[in-house]
């Protein structure tokens, strides 16, 4: 997904890959975020009761993600639950650690004032506080300083449905991620009068086209760039046609990809990217900065 790609928090993209590749061709959708929705077991279970599979994932001040899956929905009954298939994980450089549960029948607990509960071992949000409980052998065994450092104070706390499978599978491991780099850096157009392949993005105004040029731009060059006009608004911030060369490194060596950004599309008339334009860019028609 794009949030998923854009995001600036890289640690958390990599525990979300991590975390995918235990659970097969799946896709994550946020139900809870502590810090909008509040450090309160009422805002956890009104959003995420009677939902599942799902991912429980904290956060604390000393850069440790952890958390836990479980396959049951969430209740207020406060009544075990019995779950073969729950894990707790905690998220270390590219690798996820995975602690399977040794007590099935007591996996998952139902508490109203907590968040996810896992057993008598692992809480979140407990106490609806920003605080982590965490009592390993109870039904998960872990290393506590491996697990979250022994820093109990929580700084984030999340928690996404595991939802079907994606349109692709995604293989988030180091390896395949410089495979699919260098694969772009050594690309040539099967045309060989064509120096460079364009790709136009299209798509309504919010949907990420700009984000989308700036992230895949930061990948390549090393550090976080921001060449293109990126934001939120209720209307395009992009006025103008915009051919963006992609580099590689910070010497800047172009690649064989230029990604062309346009304003986005909006229902209302005389207003957005006309279709006449997008006629006239992939004719050739159009320069770079081309006010639309």
């Amino acid at each position: 997904d794009l949030t998923i790609i854009t995001s600036s928090f890289y640690p958390i993209i990599f525990t979300f890959g991590a975390i995918c590749s235990q659970l097969g061709r799946v896709k994550l959708q946020l139900l809870y975020k502590a810090s909008i929705h509040g450090f309160t077991g009422a805002a956890f279970h009104q959003r995420c009761d009677n939902h599942s599979p799902t991912v429980s994932v904290g956060f604390n001040a000393s850069g440790y993600v952890f958390g836990g899956y479980t396959t049951q929905p969430f209740s207020q009954s406060g009544q075990y639950v019995w779950d073969d298939q729950a894990f707790l994980f905690t998220f270390s450089g590219e690798k996820l650690l995975k602690y399977p549960v040794t007590g099935p029948a007591n996996a998952v607990r139902m508490i109203a004032n907590s968040g996810p509960y896992f057993g008598e071992t692992l809480v979140l949000v407990n106490g609806s506080q920003a605080v982590v409980y965490s009592n390993p052998g109870n039904y998960y065994t872990f290393n506590a300083a491996e697990m979250h450092g022994n820093n109990l104070n929580m700084t984030e706390c999340e928690v996404y449905e595991v939802e079907g499978e994606p349109w692709r599978p995604v293989i988030w491991e180091s390896e395949k991620r410089k495979e699919l780099i260098d694969s772009i850096k050594i690309y040539k157009p099967t045309v060989s009068s064509v120096s460079q392949v364009r790709v136009l993005l299209i798509g309504a105004v919010g949907a990420g086209k700009s984000s989308f040029f700036n992230s895949i731009n930061s990948v390549f060059r090393g550090h976080v760039t921001s060449q293109a006009i990126a934001g939120c608004s209720t209307t395009s911030l992009t006025t103008q046609f915009r051919s963006y060369s992609l580099k590689a490194g910070r010497e800047g060596k172009p690649l064989p990809i230029v990604l062309c950004d346009t304003m986005g599309l909006e229902e209302s008339t005389g207003v957005g990217l006309d279709i006449d334009d997008i006629s006239s860019i992939l004719k050739g028609h159009l320069p770079d900065r081309y006010q639309v």
